[in-house]
């Protein structure tokens, strides 16, 4: 299971992006709940999650009501901006459906804002006091350094946990998420290794897929999109799986 990451002559993401305060999520271009504002936070509550996680390790990270249901809330609605996206391409008599979706869930994330903005500024100005970022002081480095290494041994149990010959379409986006939170550690901290790009990339895309066809299932589309989307799903499916079991057994 290795993909060393190999020295470079220029800066590496990792070390541009611990320059950037954790804890700053991009709550005030959130109102206006856009595709672009709504990805950049879910992402940036993503790589903080797994900060939080860096840090607390081996205790279990701090966590939020309100940053956790403000999160839900952006992803429905994410989710609703992505089945617009397909539909346009692939299956434009849903565009209507899509679009009325989007009102919908973007109601529900606004109301949820407007009540929940306060205490997650409150949370996250208490958590940026707890956990101030370590790279900030050159001693830190080393242990920081070595929680990192640690953490990732902590990934790695969790994935040989996974039974890859019955992979639900629920279990792989477990499997995704342990990967995702692997790869967004090396924003905060250099490591060893991580796993295949290209892996996470095509569990998301099945997983969109996925909630694409219950989605249309449930509005009562024809057979014939749903197998078709079904076909795609698997074949991504098909591939993540290749390359796991490759990448997993090295």
């Amino acid at each position: 299971m290795k993909n060393e990451v190999k020295p470079s002559a220029e800066p590496s993401k990792s070390s541009v992006e611990k320059k950037r305060n954790p804890f700053k999520v991009g709550l005030r271009r959130l109102r206006k709940a856009t595709p672009k504002a709504v990805y950049r936070f879910r992402r940036r509550i993503k790589r903080l999650r797994v900060y939080l996680a860096l840090y607390s390790f081996p205790q279990p990270a701090p966590h939020s009501k309100a940053i956790d249901k403000l999160f839900r809330r952006a992803g429905k609605l994410r989710q609703a901006y992505l089945y617009l996206e397909w539909v346009k391409l692939h299956a434009p008599e849903w565009k209507d459906a899509a679009k009325a979706e989007i009102s919908y869930r973007k109601r529900r994330f606004k109301k949820a804002y407007k009540k929940l903005v306060k205490e997650v500024k409150s949370t996250l100005a208490e958590w940026e006091k707890r956990f101030p970022p370590p790279w900030i002081k050159e001693e830190s480095l080393p242990l920081w350094e070595n929680q990192g290494r640690l953490w990732v041994e902590a990934q790695k149990e969790a994935l040989r946990k996974i039974d890859s010959e019955s992979l639900t379409p629920e279990k792989l986006h477990e499997l995704r998420t342990i990967l995702r939170q692997w790869e967004l550690a090396a924003a905060w901290v250099e490591l060893p290794e991580k796993p295949p790009a290209n892996l996470t990339t095509y569990l998301g895309e099945a997983r969109d897929l996925y909630l694409l066809q219950r989605w249309l299932q449930k509005l009562g589309a024809e057979e014939s999109l749903l197998q078709h989307i079904h076909t795609l799903r698997a074949d991504l499916e098909s591939q993540a799986l290749a390359v796991w079991r490759k990448w997993f057994s090295s």
